[in-house]
């Protein structure tokens, strides 16, 4: 009796059922973070509490910076809250952009052993990313308490401005993956652009820093109006104006450009790795 063997082609599949796929191997994904995790944090002497270390270390050296060198005036709020706002949603976009970026080229030996969809790969990371997001939410309530800073009903907002963070993040990552199996290059430069970009993103600084006739620059960079949301949820700033969410906008569609992409070269990746 002959054996049957069914042939999965990513190549030929419909978006709707690439999307069902994934949903039926979600449980990869999951695995995939914990085991990410356990190495991470494996024999460091802090362990998991480098989670809350590292973006209290960078914080520390920017409101030094800030509040004391160059000090920054008509802030309504202490600065470490002003800055660690920017910085939560910045370090979320950044860590998922960085490491979902490289998925692919970093798992060669797990995809070609087994099946799976392999943008799980991708959603693995963003679910590693989420668990330091967690930890960075953790640190922002101890710095409100401490400071004796009150919240508002703004906060209702802040999973809607954390979802934006997550597909933007998401959608860079998923177009780094389409194309860089073949143009490598882009695992090298990516990484700069982003380091240098924080500089051009009011993550430390506020927006009316930045002159008029630039401010059309704010409006092309998704992260500024993600990171005024994060200051409108928890510091009970101005709502991000509409002009913030044409780029939105023009996010979702390469969100679902990319996924086009990223299932028609699925099949191809292996062959480059």
């Amino acid at each position: 009796m002959k054996q049957q063997v069914k042939s999965i082609n990513a190549h030929h599949t419909l978006p709707l059922a690439y999307l069902l796929r994934v949903w039926k191997f979600r449980s990869f994904a999951l695995t995939f973070a914990w085991q990410e995790l356990k190495v991470q944090y494996t024999q460091t002497i802090f362990g998991a509490l480098w989670a809350l270390l590292r973006p209290l270390m960078i914080l520390l050296i920017f409101t030094f910076i800030f509040a004391d060198v160059i000090p920054i005036k008509g802030l309504k709020y202490p600065y470490p809250l002003f800055a660690f706002s920017g910085l939560m949603a910045w370090n979320y976009f950044s860590f998922i952009v960085n490491n979902g970026g490289t998925a692919i080229a970093g798992n060669q030996q797990l995809i070609r052993k087994i099946y799976f969809p392999k943008i799980i790969l991708v959603l693995s990371k963003v679910l590693v990313g989420g668990v330091e997001f967690a930890a960075t939410v953790l640190l922002m309530v101890c710095m409100i308490l401490i400071l004796h800073f009150s919240i508002s009903l703004n906060l209702l907002w802040l999973p809607f401005f954390l979802l934006l963070n997550i597909i933007t993040g998401f959608t860079l990552a998923v177009w780094l993956n389409a194309l860089s199996v073949r143009f490598r290059d882009l695992n090298h430069f990516v990484p700069q652009l982003i380091g240098f970009l924080i500089w051009l993103t009011p993550v430390f600084y506020p927006v009316t820093l930045v002159p008029e006739s630039y401010g059309f620059l704010l409006y092309l960079n998704p992260l500024v109006g993600i990171i005024q949301g994060y200051r409108f949820s928890i510091l009970g700033d101005a709502f991000p104006g509409v002009q913030y969410f044409y780029s939105f906008g023009v996010i979702i569609l390469l969100m679902i450009g990319g996924l086009l992409l990223f299932i028609r070269v699925e099949d191809e990746m292996p062959d480059y790795l």
